[in-house]
């Protein structure tokens, strides 16, 4: 299955091995070095899945997550640091009663811990 996916990435080497995996994994996927590029990707791409760095030039993932995953209500959101008092950050606000769902992972993230979200974010409901 095809997912749609938009990873915010700006560690040049981060994203280019993300970007290749999934894409050789058979996905359709837009890679982004700022918020404000992923946002203008996921306006156009409406994708299944967003994956995004917390630490970025241009602000914080984790906030950016909070702040439009209601407007993106369709995909599902992964989180990653490689910064401890990021990815504690990021899962305090999980706890938050109007999060939206996300999940947080440390970096550097597995392939298939990838793999194993991208599949289970994309199941549909029986």
């Amino acid at each position: 299955m095809t997912v749609t996916i938009v990873v915010i990435e700006d560690e040049p080497a981060t994203l280019e091995l993300i970007v290749g995996y999934l894409v050789r994994s058979g996905h359709r996927v837009q890679g982004c070095a700022t918020l404000a590029d992923g946002t203008r990707a996921i306006w156009n791409m409406r994708p299944d899945v967003i994956i995004s760095d917390v630490g970025l030039p241009d602000g914080n993932g984790a906030i950016f997550c909070m702040e439009n995953g209601r407007r993106f209500p369709f995909a599902k959101w992964l989180l990653m640091s490689g910064r401890t008092d990021m990815l504690r950050q990021s899962r305090k606000l999980i706890k938050q009663a109007d999060a939206p769902p996300f999940s947080v992972l440390d970096k550097p993230v597995s392939m298939s811990a990838l793999d194993d979200f991208i599949r289970l974010a994309t199941v549909k409901a029986a």
